[in-house]
């Protein structure tokens, strides 16, 4: 394992010490009962790697996989649990997951993206290659996802967006100016685009994203009848190393679409992303 992928676990895990305190937010947007809750991208992050410190998340987790998944809802914390899973591998073992958290994407509105730790296979001859949802998971507004299975992304491929939303900083938004997990400045943003990656992410150069990314980011905003496509002035929610990375929009117009160029941000693995888009819902 790098150093950049040694670091970025070893924070994860000091950040998980606590136990699972999530926070859940006051309000469950009514907007996505109208949506159906469904496991969207399952990414086989590492291998056999996660180090010694993973002891201080679970004590057998030294030299497991590390699997995040990532779901269109918020789910419900008490429904989360290990027997929800079932792993197929290329040879078609049937592995059944150890362990489960929500962290470190722990914060409200965050609780979409459930990380699996355990032995699932070994790349590149028997990876595992599909996961299945067979427990009572539910999101938050009550939809059930049991029966629900999803292709699992090899080990070598980079990351993508899994998911992207938008919405406004208003009073009733929970929002953070301190440095962990900083949000956008209230009073230079318009609106926010939130973007969740398959897993967690950082810069090329193992620092966290910044001015010099800016560029690459591409969000396409709708206005009447046109479009524009337009430039984020900043990037936020950064240094609590979660998947979750929120852009910061000065244009008025409804988002609806945001594209990343190839080779911007690297995985744990060290692996760089493909060039990867998304569509954007409305959180509210």
């Amino acid at each position: 394992m790098n150093k950049i992928s040694l670091l970025i676990l070893m924070i994860l895990i000091m950040g998980c010490n606590s136990g699972p305190d999530y926070i859940l937010s006051d309000q469950n947007p009514p907007v996505t009962k109208e949506r159906k809750a469904k496991i969207i991208s399952a990414f086989f992050g590492l291998d056999n790697s996660l180090p010694l410190i993973s002891a201080g998340l679970w004590s057998d987790a030294p030299g497991q996989d590390g699997m995040p998944l990532v779901f269109s809802h918020e789910l419900d914390p008490n429904t989360l649990d290990p027997q929800d899973f079932l792993i197929t591998t290329a040879n078609g073992e049937k592995k059944q997951v150890d362990f489960v958290t929500l962290k470190p994407a722990s914060e409200a509105f965050e609780l979409r993206t459930v990380l699996l730790i355990g032995e699932y296979g070994n790349a590149p001859e028997n990876e595992p290659v599909q996961i299945e949802i067979i427990g009572l998971l539910r999101s938050r507004d009550g939809q059930e996802i049991q029966g629900q299975k999803i292709a699992v992304t090899p080990l070598a491929d980079g990351p993508f967006i899994s998911y992207a939303e938008h919405f406004i900083i208003d009073e009733a938004y929970p929002y953070n100016n301190e440095k962990t997990g900083c949000d956008c400045p209230k009073d230079r943003t318009t609106t926010v685009v939130r973007t969740v990656w398959a897993g967690g992410i950082v810069a090329t150069n193992g620092e966290e994203l910044g001015h010099d990314q800016l560029e690459n980011f591409t969000i396409t905003l709708k206005r009447d009848e046109d479009s524009i496509k337009v430039k984020p002035f900043q990037i936020a929610d950064l240094n609590d190393n979660d998947n979750n990375i929120d852009l910061c929009i000065k244009e008025e117009g409804t988002p609806i679409s945001v594209e990343v160029d190839k080779h911007i941000v690297i995985d744990p693995n060290g692996d760089r992303n493909p060039k990867t888009s998304s569509s954007i819902v409305s959180r509210w």
